[in-house]
């Protein structure tokens, strides 16, 4: 059986209604928007690296 304690009520309480004012504030505050321009890339070369330190490992590279 489980038994809630008056602390364990507040903890639980609190952490609801931060949850709640969490996911009020999302609905009310819209996200600030930053505008960007696009720059044109042609006759570049585009390299993607996994970056994971050794030359042999992450993508599988063929022997």
């Amino acid at each position: 059986m489980f038994f809630l304690s008056k602390k364990r009520i507040i903890v639980i309480g609190i952490f609801l209604l931060a949850v709640i004012a969490i996911g009020i504030s999302q609905i009310f505050f819209e996200p600030e928007t930053i505008e960007t321009v696009a720059i044109p890339v042609s006759n570049k070369v585009i390299v993607i690296d996994a970056g994971h330190g050794e030359p042999d490992e992450g993508v599988g590279l063929l022997h």
